[in-house]
């Protein structure tokens, strides 16, 4: 008994050791996520090579495709849709606040013919750390997206609107620094954001492509619990490609 006791503790400080230095990383993470948007607010940095070189539009390779958002869309790999040129312009980390901020500076001195929108998830998982802003959080969150397809139709832009992707399996470190009003939320958005679409808005609701029958991302089409698998770009691919391409030009 002694000995199974002994090695039960042992497993148990060492799990609590595994998660303690995930913890530890997790924390040293975003306190550089912080420091870089102290310093770099909006990511201008980020594309700062790239907007010296802003491609003319249209040309031999067809009008252009602009993917906006943050992690989830500057991890997509090439999207080839034929007859159009695709660039991307997301940014880990980003806010709907920030990407606002930088559409100006980023998207709109490339005078894109579509450009898919693919943000949200960054302001609504900050609701662990912040409970109390619950309602402003989505309120802005929403107004934001409204915001930032209202400039995309300003530029002559067509807007494919992407729901914010849900979220996967919550590891166990992550769990203490978590909540269930992060899924909820991310709900709630995604109820708001039909009402976007309209003359060249389509909103594109990735949910029965990529969730299984509880709304949480299906496990091959998870990297971690807030980013897509190969296999889960695929997935989209399947699905905006064909969207894309039926555009008129």
């Amino acid at each position: 008994m002694r000995r199974v006791l002994f090695f039960t503790g042992l497993a148990v400080l060492l799990a609590s050791l595994v998660a303690n230095g995930l913890l530890g990383r997790a924390a040293l993470r975003n306190f550089a996520a912080t420091s870089e948007v102290r310093l770099d607010p909006i990511g201008l940095k980020f594309y700062e090579a790239d907007r010296a070189r802003v491609p003319a539009t249209g040309g031999a390779d067809g009008p252009l495709v602009v993917l906006f958002g943050d992690s989830r869309a500057v991890m997509w790999p090439t999207l080839s849709v034929p007859g159009y040129r695709v660039i991307n312009r997301g940014i880990g980390n980003q806010t709907t606040a920030q990407m606002l901020l930088r559409f100006d500076v980023d998207v709109a001195p490339l005078h894109p013919a579509v450009v898919v929108i693919e943000g949200g998830v960054n302001d609504l998982k900050t609701l662990p750390e912040i409970p109390e802003r619950r309602g402003a959080i989505v309120a802005d969150c929403e107004s934001n997206l409204s915001r930032i397809v209202e400039k995309c139709r300003q530029i002559g832009a067509t807007v494919v609107l992407m729901n914010i992707i849900g979220i996967g399996h919550i590891p166990l470190w992550r769990r203490p620094l978590w909540s269930s009003e992060v899924a909820d939320a991310v709900r709630e958005v995604n109820a708001f954001l039909p009402r976007l679409a309209g003359e060249k808005v389509l909103h594109v609701d990735m949910g029965p492509v990529l969730s299984d029958e509880h709304g949480d991302i299906r496990p091959e089409y998870q990297w971690d619990y807030l980013h897509l698998s190969p296999a889960g770009y695929d997935a989209l691919d399947r699905t905006i490609v064909p969207l894309l391409s039926a555009l008129p030009k």
